[in-house]
């Protein structure tokens, strides 16, 4: 099953996108990129944009969640608005990957993509991409993608990043991932923390005890490589745990939370980037959100994925895992043990 659905995308955004002639926020080769709002005005997603000899338009859409996908716009087509079909996409010789398109106009296509490495690096560093769909077979010459993709990432970001600003809400701030040089924002940070570093290390501790995980290695507070986190350790296998808490969050929105997070890595990363929200099971008084984020350059890699929980009392906790390096195991699910019922209980 896919990842991202994309189900929000309209028929006039569409019209709007591939259609109309408007002013666009940056070039990159051949392709054209700009941001769009929703009805209320509030950023929404950012689209760049290609048009082919065909006559048939191509675009990439990354959404203020980091989902992405495809749209396909053809002035020839008559397709049944709401409609599915099954669509296999190739990149030059590599894996076919299987897709969902839907069509969300007359004339337009909607495909969704996973955020994986696989399909990222496909479409950022491809030469030919070919499409079969029920409404006929594309190909189009990927020229350019990596950098443009790469612009893209960035327009989502520079937007998200602008309404944290203007919102002028520091508790988001202080839920971005990256460590800051020492004095930057620490005050802002210092009164949103839950946590005494000691009272970090308590917690963690207790919480993986709960949790019923062995071998793991606290660090040394003093030693805190990752200084917006509270608390870090190791497991045996290299994979590396951290958790931050914040309090007088009861408004915060987890969606919201999780798209700063994830714009914040994006901004970081000086590779090939891909992000997503995962699949979330509530609690009976808590909230839960699930991401990951993943940069991969030609030297190294990063994997981190996020569980965001915020209780009843209004508190939100952050948990990180991380891979990096020699680690091994399967850091997608490194969260599974504290989302038991009988762990959940330690958030209140």
């Amino acid at each position: 099953m896919l990842r991202n659905k994309l189900v929000w995308f309209s028929g006039l955004a569409i019209a709007a996108l591939v259609l109309c002639g408007q002013a666009f926020a940056f070039k990159s080769g051949n392709w054209d990129g700009d941001a769009n709002n929703d009805d209320n005005g509030k950023f929404r997603d950012c689209t760049m944009l290609a048009e082919y000899n065909s006559g048939i338009s191509l675009a990439f859409i990354i959404t203020r969640d980091f989902d992405w996908g495809l749209v396909l716009a053809n002035d020839k087509w008559n397709l049944e608005v709401g409609s599915t079909q099954e669509v296999t996409l190739t990149v030059d010789q590599r894996r076919p990957i299987p897709s969902t398109a839907k069509a969300v106009d007359a004339h337009g296509l909607l495909i969704s993509l996973e955020n994986t490495g696989p399909v990222v690096d496909a479409m950022r560093h491809g030469k030919l991409l070919n499409i079969v769909t029920d409404s006929g077979n594309v190909s189009f010459r990927l020229s350019g993608t990596q950098k443009a993709i790469a612009q893209l990432a960035g327009c989502v970001t520079d937007h998200i990043e602008a309404e944290k600003a203007n919102s002028g809400d520091q508790a988001f701030a202080a839920l971005e991932s990256k460590p800051k040089p020492s004095g930057e924002g620490s005050q802002n940070q210092n009164q949103t923390r839950l946590f005494t570093s000691s009272e970090a290390v308590v917690f963690a501790s207790n919480l993986l005890a709960s949790a019923g995980i062995t071998g793991y290695q606290m660090m040394d507070p003093a030693k805190n490589p990752m200084p917006n986190f509270d608390a870090v350790w190791t497991y045996q296998n290299g994979i590396m745990g951290a958790i931050a808490g914040y309090k007088d969050m009861g408004t915060a929105d987890l969606d919201e939370a999780a798209s700063v997070v994830m714009a914040d890595d994006s901004k970081s990363c000086k590779g090939d980037f891909a992000s997503g929200k995962k699949q979330s099971s509530p609690a009976d008084t808590i909230g839960v959100k699930r991401l990951f984020t993943a940069c991969r350059t030609d030297d190294s890699s990063l994997e981190i994925h996020y569980t965001l929980l915020k209780t009843d009392s209004g508190h939100l906790i952050q948990i990180a895992h991380m891979k990096m390096g020699d680690a091994t195991g399967d850091v997608a699910d490194a969260d599974a043990a504290f989302l038991q019922a009988a762990v959940l209980q330690n958030f209140k």
